[in-house]
């Protein structure tokens, strides 16, 4: 009797466990469907005489729309922004951003602690998503400008990490859920 009320109760715990593992699952997968990733796909560099011009392909290689997206650089006096990058799809672009840095910016003539290429963008949720590339100043031996080198491979990523209810709570605000 007893070993047959335990086995009862192991069959029931296994099937709830495997239930939530399942519900977990699909949360996850319904929730990465709405998370965007803006990334530099490209950089071309041109140097004329004293200006150096960046120019960052950005594409969002995610499958989720990235808005309020912004661009900016340590020492450039400019930024960029988009309200709505859309990913691979009938509205899908990409955008090349032309960083002009002639021999008056900041980041040409002093040295500066640290230095990134800043991308920062939102979800549909309004979770803040940011990718920092480094920057790296390298001394000029035959002017007193210094030389800029963007770092596409080693990337920082400060993104949100819900946990599956807070997922779920955010699905069940998207007008998308099913």
């Amino acid at each position: 009797m007893f070993l047959t009320l335990f086995l009862v109760l192991i069959v029931i715990i296994g099937t709830g466990v495997a239930w939530l593992r399942r519900i977990s699952r699909t949360t996850k997968e319904r929730y990465q469907q709405h998370v965007p990733a803006v990334r530099i796909t490209n950089l071309s560099t041109l140097k004329a005489e004293d200006t150096i011009t960046f120019t960052p392909e950005l594409e969002n290689t995610g499958p989720g729309v990235a808005y309020d997206f912004l661009l900016q650089l340590s020492g450039w006096d400019g930024t960029f922004s988009v309200k709505a990058f859309h990913p691979q799809g009938p509205r899908y672009q990409t955008h090349s951003v032309p960083i002009v840095l002639g021999p008056n910016a900041p980041i040409r003539t002093k040295l500066l602690s640290r230095c990134y290429l800043r991308l920062a963008y939102r979800d549909c949720w309004e979770q803040r998503y940011e990718c920092w590339y480094p920057v790296s100043q390298i001394s000029n031996v035959s002017s007193r400008l210094y030389t800029i080198h963007i770092n596409l491979s080693e990337p920082e990523f400060t993104e949100p990490h819900p946990s599956v209810s807070t997922m779920w709570k955010l699905l069940r605000k998207s007008p998308t859920y099913q």
